[in-house]
């Protein structure tokens, strides 16, 4: 559990790539096999990722994202964390930080396959495993839903998926442009009860 544990208590968001640094697509691979093995409901495996290589394609999806921040999503932020939070996540979406991730995957749910009230369930450990194979092997990342969540529509045309799939979350892959620090975390004491809520643990 030793290195497990490891990577998971340093995996954190990062907002700002290096842009001249690439990955290679056998490193994307293995990011995607790790997401491949989460759990889903009854083995449905909804799972889909389009991975975006193209800067056009980045800069499409950055040009959407600078919409949903400029729409509503900077105020909705603006009132829920700390400063701190806030200019990191403005300056991911308004200064280019996420714009220089030189890959990003959008990870969707194939409606067909499992429905619509059980994807997030299915689809979302296949996404955090995609940022702990990206820790491991010694990338940043950071998981969004803000866009997938106010832009479903431009996001489907944009990619080009069909109705049946719902688009939940775009995650940015890359080296990181600074070395990250651990992320803040409160203890778990915090947030546990024994039998009951609040009972202590």
């Amino acid at each position: 559990m030793g290195e497990l544990r490891a990577v998971m208590q340093a995996q954190r968001a990062c907002r700002r790539f290096d842009s001249s640094v690439d990955l290679p697509d056998r490193d994307i691979e293995l990011m995607l096999d790790a997401a491949v093995h989460a759990p889903s409901a009854e083995n449905s495996q909804p799972w889909i990722f389009v991975v975006l290589r193209s800067a056009e394609s980045r800069a499409a999806l950055s040009e959407l994202w600078t919409a949903a921040w400029t729409a509503g999503g900077a105020e909705f932020v603006r009132s829920r964390t700390d400063d701190k939070v806030y200019a990191d996540l403005d300056s991911g979406i308004m200064r280019g930080g996420f714009a220089s991730a030189p890959v990003i995957v959008v990870v969707g749910a194939d409606l067909d396959r499992v429905p619509e009230a059980f994807a997030p369930s299915s689809v979302y450990p296949a996404a955090q495993n995609i940022l702990l194979a990206a820790a491991d092997l010694g990338y940043g990342s950071c998981l969004t839903t803000g866009l997938t969540s106010m832009y479903v529509e431009p996001v489907r045309e944009l990619l080009g998926l069909p109705d049946t799939v719902l688009p939940m979350a775009a995650i940015y892959l890359g080296q990181a442009e600074r070395r990250l620090g651990p992320p803040r975390r409160r203890p778990a004491s915090e947030s546990t009860y024994r039998e009951h809520y609040k009972a202590p643990w």
